[in-house]
């Protein structure tokens, strides 16, 4: 449902009268200034997404790596003491 012509004169004469009034407001409810606002905060916006996705990955990691240090599995648990001072033998033994 449109406005009639003597609506939107109205209307047009309504916002012409507050963009003189105050021109502040008046690019604030058009939205100018949030779209000059955006621009600065969409950038760092994006640099805390990274700085958070690579504090998440080296805190994954860190987990993981203390996990596997606590699990006590280790490659020469029952083989002999002499094949754990050496991973090569190690591997050879749990082969056979």
């Amino acid at each position: 449902m449109g406005l009639s012509g003597e609506e939107s004169r109205a209307l047009e004469e309504m916002d012409a009268r507050l963009s003189r009034e105050d021109p502040e407001l008046d690019a604030l409810l058009s939205g100018a200034s949030s779209a000059r606002r955006r621009g600065p905060r969409g950038r760092d916006g994006l640099l805390q997404v990274w700085l958070m996705l690579m504090l998440l990955t080296c805190a994954v990691f860190m987990m993981g790596i203390v996990l596997m240090l606590s699990s006590g599995e280790y490659a020469c648990a029952d083989a002999q003491t002499r094949a754990c001072e050496n991973p090569a033998d190690a591997k050879v033994r749990l082969q056979r």
